[in-house]
């Protein structure tokens, strides 16, 4: 990463995968003989804006991230939001970003495409959130019937102005999408056409995204 740099994007890889269990966590693990966060590297280095890409990671990791990779890194944190806010200061110390891209390791079905578009909307608003119509039936306690087309979930990746969401954002806030840290006049652009990139969470999703990416391959 050069001082220069204005174009971030940034890879969350703190989690330790304690819900997934055994010794490797999740981002590492093998995904048709190659680790699930090289998928995801490898989309972000396809993008046609980025500058520079920064893994906020465990120190025992920082090593072959660089040395494989060529990636910069920073040292997580115990908990999402801290690995985020560490993830800011090394940005913001060893560049001059203006628009950053927050993505997680554990999504290897990422697609360089959106990475562009969120670049290019950048240009013109304050932040950039995935979002997802509701389809199911919705409900809440204490309220019998609730209109689904009131609400819609958030989903990686984010994208934002930095200096916005580095002088807004709380390491120690509960929310789960730094979005939602920001202040509400910010200009905010929903993305409703992007597919929901899945997470890995549990073994079993190791092998249900091993069959959509080999289904990929055969079909591009």
């Amino acid at each position: 990463m050069k001082k220069a740099d204005k174009n971030i994007i940034m890879i969350t890889a703190g989690g330790l995968g304690e819900r997934f269990g055994g010794e490797t966590p999740k981002q590492y693990q093998s995904l048709n003989g190659k680790p699930v966060i090289e998928y995801v590297i490898d989309a972000c280095k396809k993008c046609k804006f980025v500058d520079a890409i920064v893994v906020v990671a465990d120190f025992s990791y920082h090593d072959e991230l660089r040395e494989v990779y060529g990636v910069d890194v920073a040292l997580s944190g115990s908990e999402l939001n801290i690995t985020k806010r560490n993830g800011f200061d090394y940005i913001r110390e060893h560049s001059s970003c203006e628009k950053l891209i927050v993505v997680e390791a554990v999504r290897p079905l990422l697609e360089t495409a959106v990475l562009d578009n969120t670049f290019r909307w950048l240009n013109e608003y304050d932040a950039v959130a995935c979002a997802r119509r509701i389809t199911d039936s919705l409900g809440h306690y204490g309220e019998w019937v609730v209109n689904r087309a009131d609400y819609y979930t958030l989903n990686p990746p984010e994208g934002f102005r930095f200096p916005l969401i580095d002088r807004y954002f709380d390491s120690k806030s509960t929310f789960t999408e730094s979005i939602q840290q920001l202040p509400e006049t910010s200009k905010v652009y929903l993305n409703f056409d992007v597919p929901y990139f899945e997470k890995i969470t549990y073994p079993d999703d190791l092998n249900r995204l091993e069959a959509i990416i080999r289904w990929r391959e055969l079909n591009l």
